[in-house]
């Protein structure tokens, strides 16, 4: 395995020929070999979708690039061999540590939990296999695990997003962003956010008019401006604390009454500055958000599935008034309760 010495003077030596046209092209095309490498990291238990998803993007990639700028796709594991995936689809992996890439994308799956305590696997993400290391849903976890991002901006499915904050309180949770930056880290939502983050990595090395393209031919949106949490459904999240599991449910039973914190506070049995604190770090949200969300949850199952009018839904949701509503769906699932209702249809 190499050493982050080599790994350094290999990406110096990739910088020095990109500015010196007048070196030979075979020894510039062997480190360009390593800069279009990209590396799509599998265990036991992955998901097929998080592999399939962004490997289609840059497959398709390579049907509109110039063929010195083809990306080289390759499926590797910490161990070579067959790995079966949660969908009971088996893929042939070799060996990571043969390769040096210049991206490697870590999935996500069932299998993140044993992936993640996997020391040779947690190792060989350490060593500076990649420039660039990008996560795809729960491969955050992995990257976590290996203390990869500690201090970052990160996300991941919004399902575990405040399980990943709680097992790492260091990590800038981003948990709304379908795709999160930070320096040569990307981490990604849900599933089919491993397309996004194919298209946000290609656009930013080859420009917004080629992802375009590919987003045109896979039938998929280029940028996607809406959030995940939109998808969110505040009581399908189980937070650790017994307390705040209480609260929620109290909250859902009670959307028409006042919902302020020294009411919430005292369900949980804490002061209210307590209370915020312990329920904002379990959840991710305020609490006056969290009763907001629920909310419009309760308002949203209202609009598609039953015909009451806007009025009566607001009222049995907690709002004031549906023009209040209207604000509250703006802000949590960026569209409007008529828009929701007209998409029922």
């Amino acid at each position: 395995m190499k050493t982050n010495f080599v790994l350094r003077f290999e990406w110096v030596v990739i910088a020095i020929l990109s500015e010196r046209p007048h070196i030979s092209n075979d020894i510039k095309r062997v480190f360009s070999d390593i800069m279009r490498h990209i590396g799509f990291l599998v265990f036991p238990g992955f998901n097929m979708l998080d592999l399939s998803g962004p490997l289609s993007v840059f497959e398709t990639a390579n049907h509109h690039l110039d063929v010195d700028d083809h990306y080289r796709l390759t499926i590797c594991a910490v161990r070579p061999g067959m790995y079966e995936s949660s969908s009971a689809v088996w893929m042939e992996a070799s060996c990571a540590s043969a390769h040096q890439f210049d991206t490697l994308v870590i999935v996500g799956g069932r299998g993140v939990e044993q992936a993640s305590r996997d020391d040779d696997l947690l190792n060989l993400l350490k060593t500076g296999i990649a420039k660039r290391l990008v996560s795809v849903c729960t491969g955050a976890f992995i990257l976590a695990s290996a203390g990869l991002l500690a201090g970052k901006a990160a996300t991941t499915h919004w399902r575990v997003a405040t399980q990943l904050k709680h097992r790492f309180p260091d990590i800038i949770l981003q948990a709304d962003n379908i795709v999160v930056k930070d320096g040569d880290t990307w981490t990604s939502a849900g599933a089919t956010a491993g397309m996004d983050i194919g298209l946000a990595l290609i656009e930013a090395e080859h420009g917004g008019d080629i992802a375009r393209i590919i987003a045109r031919d896979l039938l998929i949106p280029h940028r996607r401006t809406d959030g995940q949490l939109r998808f969110m459904r505040l009581q399908e999240i189980n937070p650790p604390s017994p307390r705040v599991q209480r609260v929620l449910a109290f909250i859902g039973q009670n959307l028409r009454c006042d919902l302020s914190v020294p009411i919430l506070a005292e369900q949980a049995h804490l002061s209210p500055r307590q209370f915020s604190r312990e329920f904002t770090a379990e959840t991710g949200l305020t609490p006056a958000r969290a009763v907001e969300r629920l909310r419009v949850e309760f308002a949203r199952s209202r609009l598609e599935n039953s015909n009451q009018s806007m009025a009566i839904i607001a009222s049995e949701a907690g709002f004031p008034d549906s023009a209040i509503m209207r604000k509250a769906f703006l802000r949590c699932l960026r569209t409007t309760p008529q828009n929701l209702r007209k998409a029922r249809w």
